[in-house]
């Protein structure tokens, strides 16, 4: 009898957290990702051993009924070749609500702006080309945010956020205003995305460069008025070709620049080639502050999670760009052509 009372009271015991385990989630994931890198900034050639964006993550669901979710993630850089470069929740940090009403999120992470672009990195499991499209003070992570995300409408999403306003002062009311539309259908997707920055600090960064005057290219002490838009459209063909492009208009403070993004991937067997070109236009009618940006490789998958690859990026930089376009070599002082050739291996998790 006694046993039988111990008995039932350990099965309800174990009975509430099975019944917690059906209605609530939490996800380990991540990515471990290094290279080896041939690196010349065109005065020093060297070779490095590179992270190329490890990270590693929690994210959770709870549901709370009538479909809605409470959720969260906690996302965490990982410098596998530095490991003082490393942070917790570094990366993204969300809690939120989420149901057929659509998304709604408090935190700090990418901006929709800069999701937007990389659909257009053709490198994105390690980010070969995001060096050449943030510039022009386009906004990598966010601090401080509010963000709507709506639910998929025919193959519509919208996504709203604004924040980094809490150094409003007598002086200054700085924000950021941020969003994208979205429309996928099958083997097409197009994508329009703004942001509004007004009165932020000039250095930006969590990956994006310190902002610059694209005139004169002197680096900039304070924040100015920033608006970049994005107009692209992705397109895959029966043979499995990837074939996307872009066009940036960035406008700091009345300075104006287009910029052309395109990337093909296409698959040989299992290999998968890719190339990728981005044209920065000249700053108005100031001659040579422009520049480009040329990355072509190819990557195989050893199995569903870990694969090897091989890549070169070169930048070139007009006379008067300064280091608008860089690689993992960076830019030498009164240098205008970087290159880096890196191979390595990505493994997720």
């Amino acid at each position: 009898m006694k046993y039988t009372a111990i008995a039932a009271v350990l099965a309800g015991l174990f009975a509430v957290p099975a019944v917690q385990a059906a209605e609530n989630t939490v996800n380990l994931y991540g990515i471990a990702q290094l290279g080896l890198t041939i690196a010349d900034n065109g005065d020093t050639n060297k070779l490095l051993v590179e992270d190329t964006g490890s990270r590693i993550g929690f994210k959770g669901e709870e549901l709370l009924g009538n479909g809605s979710k409470a959720f969260f993630q906690i996302e965490s850089a990982v410098a596998m070749d530095n490991a003082g470069a490393s942070g917790f929740a570094s990366r993204e940090g969300w809690l939120g609500l989420k149901g057929d009403f659509g998304t709604v999120k408090l935190g700090r992470g990418k901006t929709y702006f800069d999701l937007a672009q990389e659909g257009f990195d053709g490198f994105n499991g390690n980010s070969t080309m995001i060096s050449s499209l943030l510039i022009d003070g386009a906004y990598y992570r966010m601090n401080d945010s509010i963000a709507y995300e709506t639910v998929n409408m025919d193959g519509f999403t919208g996504k709203l956020q604004y924040g980094d306003m809490e150094g409003k002062d007598s002086e200054i009311s700085p924000y950021a205003l941020i969003g994208s539309l979205a429309y996928e259908n099958g083997p097409l997707n197009a994508v329009f995305a703004f942001e509004n920055q007004k009165d932020l600090p000039a250095s930006f960064g969590n990956g994006s460069k310190t902002l610059k005057d694209p005139k004169t290219g002197a680096y900039l002490s304070k924040g100015l008025k920033i608006r970049n838009y994005l107009l692209g459209a992705g397109y895959t063909l029966p043979t499995g070709t990837n074939l996307k492009a872009a066009v940036r208009l960035s406008d700091i403070d009345g300075a104006k620049r287009n910029t052309f993004i395109a990337v093909v991937a296409h698959p040989f067997g299992d290999v998968t080639g890719r190339i990728g070109f981005t044209q920065a236009g000249d700053i108005d009618d100031v001659e040579n502050t422009g520049g480009s940006y040329l990355a072509v490789g190819v990557d195989y998958p050893l199995s569903k999670r870990s694969i090897v690859y091989t890549e070169f990026s070169y930048a070139r930089n007009d006379s008067a760009a300064g280091g608008l376009m860089s690689t993992t070599a960076g830019q030498a002082a009164g240098e205008r052509k970087n290159s880096a050739w890196t191979t390595g291996l990505i493994h997720l998790f």
